[in-house]
């Protein structure tokens, strides 16, 4: 007898079931969101901190005084006996010319003159080398000229002493011939084009350093006549002009005096002023009846304007976006049900059968003024009616005005949502924008508006 072995068929069709497929669902689910995740751009939050800002003015000034030139008589060798930065009286002596040059070869053939030098004459010497030094800038290199011409007049001063005890010591005549002011003052022995400024006559093109030069006059000088040999200052009221923009003369338009600081001093000036309109823009004159003597030397001379201290929150221009906003009359606000703010609108609605009901609706409200408040558009249809309940006067939203106001998006929550601000101050590329207003400090804010859409899903 023979075994017979049973052979079993099995089925090979996959029977589909509930457990299969959700998994088959959820898996696919996952791949696109772990795809759609790789593929999407990452967005930059920016956390607000807040900051003080002040609005103080930055100007290179010009210092325009009342300078008058006096010229030589004669030919010859010139010898000063005043020093630089005294002050004079009315027909005082100023210098000599040595007509024949005797007096100025009997002092070149003098012995040397470092025995008459003293202490302090070398310690004079020693601080504006070492003023210098502190302040020197390469990107300004003119101011070496500034450092050669402040050290000519320190030896001119020295070597002029040194002339008078020369020329007394010998018993010779020379053929001299006095340049004698005419004007009290203040003396000062350098020339520079500037000594007959018409401020009226301000341009551009004279607040260019780079093309400033100028002339020391100094004692040995052969002059010719005519020629000029020393400045007088004679009045001790002066002016500094300095070119200003729009921006920084709007912000001085409602003030009649102006506080500043010169050179970085420490002290503080306040003086009257005027705006000058010219054909290259506008310009600040700033009259003054002190400190003269303190900046005599000097043409230029760097101010800062004191302004208002700003505070608020520092965000990135980036992070700036706008949104236009509807202008609603503020007679159309109404009080909702137990409330005393008037926050809310009465919309009329129709149906297909024509019968009107009235909706009320509470809008988002950015900012409002004396006649409109500026709203959110997004809760309401272009077919919409507003309804004011008090005079039943009636508004088509279609109809509405629209005004673009500056926000940005929030992203505390994972959504981009805007906020309205208010930008105190442009400062390079952030802005400062007033505190309280819908943003806070510890804010996380998106960083590039231009990335993302109101109400966008970040993470």
């Amino acid at each position: 007898m023979s075994n017979k072995r049973k052979v079993l068929k099995l089925n090979k069709d996959i029977k589909l079931n509930v457990a299969t497929v959700l998994i088959a669902v959820i898996l696919f689910y996952v791949i696109v969101r772990v795809i759609a995740f790789a593929s999407k751009k990452p967005i930059t939050t920016y956390r607000v901190n807040k900051s003080n800002v002040n609005n103080n003015i930055e100007l290179t000034g010009l210092a325009v005084r009342d300078e008058v030139v006096l010229k030589s008589m004669k030919s010859g060798y010139i010898c000063y006996y005043i020093r630089d930065g005294e002050k004079i009286p009315k027909n005082s002596m100023v210098c000599t010319v040595d007509e024949s040059g005797q007096m100025y070869n009997t002092i070149s053939d003098a012995e040397s003159y470092d025995n008459l030098l003293t202490k302090d004459d070398y310690a004079e010497i020693r601080s504006v080398i070492s003023l210098y030094k502190v302040g020197y800038d390469d990107t300004n290199f003119y101011d070496a000229y500034n450092f050669e011409n402040n050290i000519n007049n320190k030896v001119l001063e020295m070597t002029n002493e040194i002339l008078m005890q020369q020329v007394e010591s010998n018993n010779t005549n020379f053929s001299l011939s006095a340049v004698v002011s005419p004007y009290s003052g203040l003396v000062t022995y350098y020339l520079d084009g500037f000594e007959d400024y018409d401020i009226q006559n301000v341009c551009m093109t004279d607040f260019d350093r780079s093309s400033y030069s100028k002339q020391t006059l100094k004692t040995g000088d052969v002059v010719s006549s005519g020629t000029p040999v020393v400045k007088i200052i004679a009045s001790e009221n002066w002016n500094i002009i300095a070119p200003i923009t729009e921006e920084q003369a709007q912000l001085l338009s409602e003030k009649k005096r102006v506080a500043f600081s010169i050179n970085n001093s420490s002290y503080k000036v306040t003086a009257p002023f005027e705006i000058l309109s010219k054909d290259d823009g506008k310009y600040i004159n700033i009259s003054l009846e002190s400190f003269l003597y303190n900046f005599m030397s000097e043409r230029y001379l760097s101010l800062v304007i004191f302004m208002e201290e700003n505070s608020g929150l520092k965000v990135p221009a980036s992070a700036v976006t706008t949104k236009d906003v509807y202008m609603i009359p503020i007679e159309y606000f109404s009080a909702g049900s137990n409330q005393s703010q008037n926050n809310r609108l009465n919309i009329q609605i129709k149906d297909d059968n024509g019968e009107v009901t009235l909706k009320q609706v509470k809008p988002t409200i950015y900012t409002w003024d004396n006649e409109y408040c500026y709203v959110d558009p997004n809760v309401f249809h272009d077919t919409d009616v507003l309804l004011d309940i008090t005079s039943n006067k009636t508004l088509a939203v279609s109809l509405l005005s629209t005004e673009q106001i500056s926000g940005v998006y929030i992203a505390n929550r994972g959504i981009a949502e805007f906020r309205m601000i208010e930008i105190i101050k442009t400062i390079d590329d952030f802005v400062l924008i007033e505190a309280d207003q819908g943003i806070k400090v510890y804010d996380n804010i998106i960083l590039d508006a231009n990335k993302v859409n109101e109400n966008q899903i970040i993470y």
